[in-house]
């Protein structure tokens, strides 16, 4: 069984021993973290039995990506130039699979260009993913920074004029799930629960959105045994996202 983990940290040094605890916990073969925010020193976070994986382009101001994969690992990074500015995006050839760590850039109204730039990078992302799924089965796990469908809001309101909520920020993810052939594992698993990821500043309400997602090619469906989000777990705005299957 493979399993991964999925989690928006939102500042590895400050929650660091939140990461460890999940790592001891639950024992993913791979944790995939976003907004990492640590541009130096990595290498002093260390958690026994994994081996760290990130480079200089996995940093970012506002966002940055970094895996932690399961000892022994054999792995390939593939070359994603544009998509892995300002550490948005890690992908890895495994055994049998394709894994990618994405933060997508955020449509931030009150910066100018955020949405265009979002745009480009829905539009390269797709193709990408597109190519990859011809070759190799697909986990795409992170913050993907969109609401999906109404069962993904505890707002009860899809139809909204911001970030997350833009029309065609779905139609572009709908495009992504419809051309790759993916499914969203933890819908297919849990068709009308209503469970958030981020709670922003109002966790204490146990209301919000869900916006972290595993996407997965078709045809590994069949072998996933669960899809979960683990609510009550850390002190950050979001909380993590689990996945476990059975390779082939």
């Amino acid at each position: 069984m493979m399993r991964i983990i999925s989690w928006n940290i939102n500042g590895l040094k400050s929650r660091f021993d939140e990461a460890r605890q999940l790592v001891e916990t639950y024992r993913p073969d791979f944790l995939c973290l976003q907004k990492v925010r640590c541009d130096a020193g990595r290498e002093q976070f260390e958690i026994d039995g994994y081996r760290a994986l990130y480079s200089v382009e996995d940093s970012g101001k506002w966002s940055g990506v970094m895996t932690y994969a399961k000892l022994p690992v054999e792995l390939q990074r593939l070359e994603t130039p544009f998509l892995s500015q300002e550490g948005h995006l890690q992908a890895f050839l495994c055994n049998g699979f394709a894994l990618v760590n994405a933060y997508v850039p955020f449509s931030n109204a009150q910066l100018e260009g955020a949405a265009e730039y979002r745009k480009q990078w829905n539009l390269r992302f797709c193709k990408f993913i597109k190519e990859l799924s011809k070759e190799n089965p697909v986990v795409i796990c992170g913050d993907l920074n969109i609401v999906h469908t109404v069962k993904d809001t505890c707002e009860h309101r899809l139809e909204q004029n911001r970030p997350c909520f833009y029309k065609w920020e779905r139609e572009d993810f709908n495009s992504l799930l419809q051309e790759a052939d993916l499914a969203d594992a933890f819908r297919e698993l849990h068709p009308d629960e209503v469970k958030p990821t981020y709670y922003g500043n109002y966790r204490s309400t146990g209301l919000g959105n869900r916006i972290d997602y595993f996407l997965i090619s078709c045809l590994l469906l069949p072998g996933v045994t669960a899809a979960k989000i683990l609510t009550n777990f850390g002190s950050g705005q979001s909380v993590p996202i689990t996945l476990d299957f059975l390779r082939g």
